[in-house]
């Protein structure tokens, strides 16, 4: 498991394979690794962290007014707001940051499409401890996240490789990296926004905060218009 943030593009602490200034007769000259079907995740912090804070004071709003869903009594301690924050007033800015930015992400993609939408968009305020199962975002092509409030050693999101799952084989590794490791575990921080695509596995791990401070998130998911013209497999997205 790596615990942090995967190396940018080409800046790798992988060691790669490389042919030494005199290759011998059992060494393979010409070298070179590359990456087979890699995830990418994409990752930033907001321009302007005071949107944070008045994000914050709307969810807390909606969430004294009564609106959403909170955990059965004697759980631990979670709500959960209507997924149509995006048509808020209030969250016209966060929506401008994560149009603009999934927009971006398509393109790095090369996605035909029409146009791109925020088809559920909510917030979760939770105890800082908090655990959330592995899971994933169904019926839509990328998702992504806002850490909003993260107390100090709350709960971070762990994701989780889908080739985990396919597995037969798994020796003992000398160290983990980006070639071995199933699991990165992403620390919680105030401004981060997070994209990944949706079939991505993810959760959140325990926390160890020693305070009882709400950790609030906002997910989001996203889903693209247009005609899909492939032979045999045709599909119009309105």
């Amino acid at each position: 498991m790596l615990v942090g943030f995967p190396h940018p593009i080409g800046q790798s602490e992988t060691p790669m394979l490389s042919t030494p200034p005199a290759a011998t007769a059992t060494e393979l000259t010409e070298k070179r690794m590359f990456m087979l079907f890699p995830t990418p995740m994409f990752m930033g912090k907001l321009p302007d962290m005071s949107v944070c804070d008045r994000v914050e004071k709307k969810v807390r709003e909606l969430q004294k007014s009564g609106k959403g869903r909170a955990s059965p009594k004697g759980a631990s301690p979670a709500w959960m707001s209507p997924d149509d924050l995006y048509d808020l007033p209030e969250m016209k800015e966060l929506v401008d940051v994560i149009m603009g930015e999934t927009g971006k992400v398509l393109d790095a993609f090369a996605v035909k499409r029409d146009s791109h939408y925020i088809t559920s968009m909510w917030a979760n305020i939770t105890h800082p401890n908090h655990r959330q199962d592995i899971h994933v975002h169904p019926n839509c092509f990328l998702s992504g996240l806002v850490y909003i409030k993260t107390p100090i050693n709350c709960g971070p999101t762990l994701f989780a490789s889908p080739r985990k799952f396919t597995k037969n084989f798994e020796p003992r590794f000398t160290a983990k990296n980006e070639l071995n490791s199933d699991f990165i575990i992403i620390p919680a921080e105030k401004g981060r926004m997070l994209i990944w695509p949706s079939h991505v596995p993810h959760a959140v791990e325990q926390g160890t905060a020693d305070e009882t401070e709400d950790r609030i998130t906002v997910p989001f998911n996203i889903m693209i218009r247009g005609r899909i013209e492939l032979f045999t497999a045709s599909l119009n997205l309105s």
